[in-house]
């Protein structure tokens, strides 16, 4: 009927995902993209036809204007094949499975980690973090395995300093970004 290079490939809608299926891309009396299946439909509603500019055209049939000699009877694509699931071929493996969600820390968990009470003020936060500094810098602690502790508390440290980062974290039980 209308020549391969007209062809080509579901892209979905606003609502719909593309389901890769070969269509015709008609361009409408709007000026609008419509894809049309690429068979002839018997109980369809749009009119496709080449143009005497060579471009695939389309348009609504109705009782005033009725399907014309040198038309074809098509049923636009998105009304009815369309399942909006994208296709997959048989050799593709299927996607991968989404990360699993993170679990928030308990509540309460970098206070541990500084050794201090949910309920402690600022001023010993600001100690405790001051003396397990002291303890734990790599610069003063020759032990290697004193650098992933020092970092837990100076990450404790950088939330429960500041008022607004604190509130947030007492909340939700999440490290503020």
């Amino acid at each position: 009927m209308f020549p391969r290079s007209d062809r080509g490939v579901c892209k979905g809608s606003k609502d719909k995902h593309p389901c890769g299926a070969e269509v015709w891309w008609t361009r409408t009396l709007k000026g609008r993209l419509l894809p049309v299946n690429l068979v002839e439909d018997p109980k369809g509603n749009t009119a496709v036809w080449r143009d005497s500019h060579g471009v695939l055209s389309s348009r609504q049939v109705t009782k005033d204007r009725p399907l014309a000699h040198w038309e074809h009877l098509m049923m636009p694509h998105v009304g009815a094949m369309c399942t909006g699931r994208p296709r997959t071929s048989p050799r593709s493996s299927p996607p991968p499975p989404p990360p699993p969600p993170r679990a928030a820390p308990p509540v309460g968990a970098l206070y541990k980690v500084l050794g201090v009470a949910v309920d402690a003020s600022h001023a010993d936060i600001k100690s405790a973090y001051r003396r397990l500094a002291r303890q734990l810098h790599p610069d003063t602690s020759g032990d290697p395995s004193t650098v992933e502790r020092f970092k837990e508390v100076s990450v404790a440290w950088g939330v429960l300093s500041m008022p607004e980062k604190r509130a947030y974290y007492d909340a939700t039980g999440r490290i503020p970004k």
